[in-house]
């Protein structure tokens, strides 16, 4: 603190003694005093004259700093967005039901068998029921696989439609192409390659039929006539595609059993439920499991399949 000054004023007066007054001078100016050289402290400087013109120029370097991360990001969404859709439409082309399989769902009896008939076409074909007729019968799969429920070689040969060249490839050195090399003989009309695919008098819809009933009698055999697990849950507890603690189908009907056994094999189905051991188609790699479930609302019986092929025999 600044030391106050003591100001001595000497007031005359003739009928008194002198008297000496002493006045304390006020503290107010110096308290101003003291304000006013504190005060450049406290108050707000001015922002220069070139302020606002830097602002702008931050303002602009950060958006263009965001623009470039946004294009970024934008760029890689797009690329992943590419990515995704050639990865599904590969996946499509492999599998078209790898997303939605149709499922059979119909009346016990001859509704069921035909519905199973059109469900098994679009698994084999992958396309849909309302394919023009001419492109469904006239398909040809990846391993030479032909019409609407890729037959193969040893299948019209065991149906009696075929005949392999002697020495054939397929049979003897287990190729999974089917060649086509060997002889048609004639049976229900079909007397060539181009005759089945045209399914000149309905050959192909016959040779389905009877495909049924001959896998059912070879799937008899090898069960011994035990069919009892049909009408009702069976458990897989190994196999393809088959979790370590097991899969349970919900329902097994003919027409799944009959359905896997032209998708996979008879005898492959037989021995699956015998040894509760999922087997596998060769192409799509797709477990019986599957093919059970696709079916599990379609039923019929072996008078159905033996109706159905006496049908076209007449």
């Amino acid at each position: 603190m600044v030391p106050q000054k003591t100001v001595k004023i000497q007031v005359t007066n003739p009928s008194r003694s002198n008297t000496d007054i002493s006045i304390e001078p006020s503290q107010q100016p110096q308290q101003s005093q003291i304000l006013e050289q504190a005060s450049p402290q406290f108050t707000e400087k001015p922002y220069p004259s070139t302020s606002y013109p830097y602002r702008i120029k931050k303002i602009k370097k950060f958006c263009k700093k965001t623009c470039n991360c946004s294009r970024l990001v934008l760029c890689f969404l797009f690329l992943l967005i590419v990515a995704t859709i050639i990865i599904i439409v590969l996946l499509l082309r492999k599998n078209p039901f790898i997303f939605v399989r149709p499922h059979c769902k119909s009346q016990f009896g001859d509704p069921s068998l035909n519905a199973t008939f059109d469900i098994l076409g679009q698994l084999e074909t992958g396309l849909p029921s309302d394919t023009d007729p001419v492109e469904l019968y006239s398909y040809v799969g990846s391993l030479s696989c032909i019409g609407r429920y890729q037959f193969t070689e040893p299948i019209l040969l065991n149906l009696g439609y075929y005949n392999p060249l002697p020495g054939d490839d397929y049979y003897k050195n287990g190729s999974d192409k089917n060649l086509w090399k060997g002889t048609w003989t004639g049976k229900n009309g079909c007397y060539s390659y181009q005759d089945f695919l045209k399914n000149k008098q309905d050959v192909q819809e016959h040779a389905i039929r009877e495909a049924f009933q001959l896998n059912l009698a070879v799937i008899n055999q090898t069960l011994n006539s035990n069919f009892s697990f049909l009408e009702q849950p069976f458990k897989f507890t190994g196999g393809c595609n088959v979790p370590i603690n097991g899969e349970v189908v919900t329902n097994v009907t003919m027409a799944g059993i009959l359905a896997s056994a032209h998708l996979i094999d008879a005898v492959k189905v037989a021995n699956a439920f015998l040894n509760a051991t999922a087997q596998c188609d060769d192409i799509k790699k797709e477990s019986i499991t599957m093919f059970l479930s696709d079916f599990n609302e379609c039923d019929f019986s072996k008078e159905n399949i033996d109706a159905a092929v006496s049908a076209f025999d007449k």
